[in-house]
């Protein structure tokens, strides 16, 4: 009898956890997990970072932000292979303020997500993600899903560096960087992203932040594109932040090899390197086509791709180039 009500008595334990978790919802998309507080983001860090490659407590779970978290979230969630997120993050255009250090259970990745293989919308992050020897980004360390209408006003630093994903291996669409990107290693620092890979794509992005790599490669939306079967796309994308490395350095992109598609791209400002820089693209090898892509001529010396001109791409004078941001 004893054993029987000691059981009970963790089956009802363990009934009010689950119906307390976060500040309230049922994670169902009609009623998605609420996410108020530091304590919250923790909770889902928890979740994450427990699961296994057989079971995955996000799996199918919507969450969504019902208000600015300015207490600094400083545990990132998920660990790098099999403890990924797999639900529905909605921002609901609320804020996150980060102070991600050195992280000791996964020491090579940094942002708030480690691995995304779910879909993370309309959030904004502010504050810092800081480790030289880290891949580092505001968003996402990897994205293999789904980001949408993200933005990162946070300060990035690390070996590798990008305002939304360090890593694309899905769909990046309509986010936003404001932050300062700086990296030490190769290759770079990216915008938005440091590299995407087959099939994949970034689109309706834009790069307000200052991009600088010390190590080579930099690029205002992408610092390395690299693909063996199918194209990768960087399509609609604006930069209109300085972009400042050593070599393979571009307004929009710095490195493409293999397969590529770069479209109705803009780049407002200033390039600056040694070798291999553009004003679009610094670095062209395999098959990459350019076409309906714009810089300003007034602000940047260098021409379209590794300093030459390129058929797909049209320098226009600041006052003409305000005209085609406007259509």
């Amino acid at each position: 009898m004893k054993k029987v009500l000691i059981l009970v008595a963790i089956i009802f334990a363990t009934t009010l956890t689950a119906s307390a978790q976060f500040s309230g919802g049922s994670g169902t998309q009609a009623d998605p997990y609420q996410i108020t507080s530091k304590a919250d983001m923790e909770e889902l860090a928890d979740v994450v970072n427990t699961s296994s490659y057989f079971y995955n407590g996000t799996q199918d779970k919507y969450y969504k932000l019902m208000n600015n978290i300015t207490d600094s979230v400083q545990l990132m969630i998920g660990i790098y292979g099999h403890r990924d997120f797999k639900g529905d993050f909605d921002g609901n255009g609320y804020k996150i303020t980060l102070a991600l250090l050195h992280h000791t259970t996964a020491p090579d990745e940094l942002a708030l997500f480690c691995s995304n293989y779910g879909t993370i919308r309309n959030l904004v992050v502010d504050g810092y993600v800081n480790d030289n020897s880290s891949r580092c980004a505001g968003i996402c360390r990897a994205n293999y899903a789904n980001i949408f209408n993200c933005k990162n006003l946070a300060n990035i630093i690390g070996e590798l560096a990008a305002g939304i994903a360090q890593y694309n291996d899905g769909t990046i669409d309509s986010c936003v960087n404001n932050g300062y990107i700086s990296a030490s290693g190769y290759p770079g620092a990216g915008g938005i992203c440091v590299f995407i890979v087959d099939g994949d794509s970034i689109s309706n992005c834009t790069n307000t932040g200052t991009v600088v790599a010390t190590g080579g490669g930099a690029g205002g939306i992408v610092s390395q594109i690299a693909t063996l079967i199918s194209a990768a796309v960087v399509a609609d994308c604006v930069n209109s932040g300085l972009i400042k490395g050593t070599n393979k350095v571009g307004g929009i992109v710095g490195i493409s090899s293999g397969y590529c598609h770069i479209t109705k791209c803009i780049n407002t400002n200033v390039v600056e390197g040694t070798d291999f820089v553009g004003a679009i693209l610094g670095e062209i090898s395999g098959n990459t086509t350019i076409t309906d892509c714009f810089y300003d001529i007034q602000m940047c010396k260098y021409k379209a791709v590794n300093n030459q001109d390129h058929p797909g791409v049209t320098g226009l004078p600041t006052h003409l180039l305000m005209e085609e941001l406007a259509k």
